[in-house]
């Protein structure tokens, strides 16, 4: 039985709220699609407020009155009943009005209930919801299911008063998120420009050197011969997400490989590129990392290969971060790709490649350039983080009643 102070109650979400779902017209007929009607997929309902500029899809008036789509008004919840990973569950808050897909239950709530403390509530019971299943045994919600939720109902003018409360947060993670995609996107077009040479850097004219990809060094395999039984424990290796996510090799998350005394395997050093073999899409075939630091006995996972330049002097490791993860070397190498369903990087292909390389002075003040802006990124991230953790505690805190709020100055007790 949940738990609520004094004043507040425990209701069903059938007991404040109509619960219901929408639907998708039919894709065969295109006059029923692109029309002014915004349309919500369930991978748009991310835990997330979702806002006009969110809508990627729209119907048309003819594609609603031939579907079982519906309208529904601003501030309605929508949950996602079905989905992969961590869909399911996930909860968005409509920001105006908008039609959703079949796949989302639509919570309109009673006028006297307010939606952002729900939205709220709801976001803190998102692994709770996961956990439900319908009436078959399957991962699946169902709108009925929902109707029987439990959730706590405290006084209007309290429900409100924790909304202004947790928004305020909610404003800063936003402004926040907002000043990050910024960096990005200025990242992005310093990249353009300064790794293609077509923006030089005061004090540098030289031209830069085209030269193809494999003479600057040799590649080489990750672990082999290894088995479950070998991971967890023993010498440092770099796992395939660290090479996927971080332009240089993050040492906070390397993985553990038992490595035998008289056991040949390939050492990652100091300026050598890693690679991802493969991925599910061509988009994301070859992403690289580059080991910037020394680390002894450092070892590669067996779905990466390295690249290892015979002379830093031709290409850092720093500019090296850089230069495979601009958009121009990222369009190139998914050139590559290979494959149907599962993409894999064309080895020989990759080495043929011809780079325009600038001097290593310009690399190095290229390189300067390009991770000072990473650091700032990187710091409204943290910023990010923390003010989410922050809001995550208050939640814990109001959306239950354990710290209770001021009501017209005058304190609720608990």
């Amino acid at each position: 039985m949940m738990e609520v102070p004094e004043g507040w109650k425990v209701k069903t979400i059938n007991d404040i709220a109509k619960v219901s779902s929408g639907g998708t017209p039919s894709r065969e007929r295109p006059e029923f699609w692109n029309g002014d009607i915004p349309w919500v997929r369930t991978t748009e309902v991310q835990n997330c407020k979702i806002y006009h500029h969110n809508i990627q899809e729209f119907i048309s008036e003819e594609g609603l009155k031939n579907s079982s789509a519906k309208i529904f008004p601003k501030n309605t919840l929508l949950l996602a009943m079905i989905g992969q990973g961590k869909t399911r569950g996930q909860v968005a808050l409509l920001m105006h009005e908008a039609a959703t897909n079949q796949n989302c239950s639509a919570i309109i709530l009673n006028s006297n209930h307010c939606s952002v403390f729900y939205f709220n509530h709801l976001l803190s019971q998102y692994q709770n919801i996961r956990n439900y299943s319908n009436s078959a045994g399957q991962s699946n919600l169902s709108g009925s299911l929902i109707k029987t939720f439990k959730v706590p109902v405290p006084p209007a003018p309290e429900q409100q008063k924790i909304a202004e409360i947790l928004s305020t947060w909610d404003r800063a993670i936003e402004a926040t998120e907002s000043l990050i995609q910024n960096s990005q996107a200025q990242k992005k077009a310093l990249m353009q420009q300064l790794l293609t040479g077509k923006k030089r850097l005061k004090g540098f004219s030289e031209e830069w050197e085209e030269i193809e990809f494999g003479k600057l060094g040799e590649t080489y395999s990750g672990l082999s011969g290894k088995t479950k039984k070998d991971f967890g424990k023993g010498r440092s290796y770099i796992p395939y997400k660290t090479v996927f996510k971080y332009p240089c090799v993050n040492f906070s998350f390397l993985d553990k490989v038992n490595i035998e005394k008289d056991e040949k395997q390939n050492i990652a050093q100091h300026g050598d590129i890693i690679f991802t073999t493969s991925s599910e899409t061509p988009e994301e075939v070859g992403m690289s990392s580059v080991v910037v630091e020394p680390l002894e006995s450092l070892y590669l996972n067996s779905f990466c290969f390295g690249f290892r330049p015979e002379n830093l002097s031709q290409l850092t490791p720093l500019f090296a971060a850089q230069y495979f993860r601009s958009p121009y070397m990222r369009r190139l190498i998914s050139s590559l790709a290979q494959g149907s369903t599962r993409y894999n990087l064309s080895k020989k292909g990759l080495m043929k490649l011809k780079l325009t390389l600038p001097s290593l002075k310009e690399q190095t003040a290229i390189a300067e350039i390009l991770s000072t802006a990473d650091r700032e990124t990187e710091l409204l991230t943290q910023k990010l983080g923390t003010l989410k953790q922050e809001k995550s505690a208050l939640m814990q805190q109001l959306l239950t009643g354990k710290r209770r709020v001021k009501i017209d100055d005058k304190a609720v007790a608990a």
